[in-house]
C-alpha cells in the first residue's frame, strides 16, 4: 500500500524555500544605489575631481542661498489665511501664569481652536 502512495505522489515535487533574509539581499543587491543612472566617468582623473567638485559646490550653494521669507511670497496665495497674532510675549502667559502653554487662549471661541479654526465638531 506504501508504494502506491508513493507512486501516486511522486509526480509532486518539494519546490525550493528560500528564507526571508536571502530574498531581501537578493533584492538589495539588485536595487542598490550604485546602479542609479549618471554620466560615464571622464577619461581623465583630474577633470573627473573638478567636476565632482563643481557639482559639489553648486548643490551646496543651492540651499545656502535660499531666503525663506522671499520664498514665502512667491509661493503662497494672496488668499490664504494667516495665523493671528500672538496675543502676549514671552514664554509665560500674564493671565492665566501659564509658562510654555500655547499663545493663543484654545477655549476663547467655546470650542477648541487652531488659528482661529474650531477642531472639534
Amino acid at each position: 500500500m506504501s508504494l502506491t502512495l508513493k507512486s501516486k505522489f511522486a509526480r509532486f515535487r518539494r519546490l525550493p524555500t528560500f528564507s526571508l533574509t536571502t530574498l531581501f539581499m537578493r533584492h538589495k543587491s539588485t536595487y542598490s544605489s550604485l546602479n542609479k543612472p549618471s554620466p560615464p566617468p571622464l577619461e581623465n582623473k583630474e577633470d573627473q575631481r573638478e567636476f565632482e567638485e563643481l557639482v559639489r559646490k553648486n548643490l551646496g550653494s543651492m540651499w545656502t542661498n535660499y531666503d525663506e521669507t522671499v520664498a514665502d511670497e512667491e509661493t503662497t496665495h494672496p488668499d490664504v489665511r494667516r495665523k493671528p497674532p500672538a496675543e502676549f510675549e514671552g514664554d509665560k502667559n500674564p493671565v492665566t501664569g501659564e509658562i510654555n502653554g500655547p499663545k493663543h487662549d484654545p477655549l476663547k471661541h467655546g470650542d477648541w481652536s487652531y488659528g482661529a479654526r474650531v477642531t472639534d465638531f
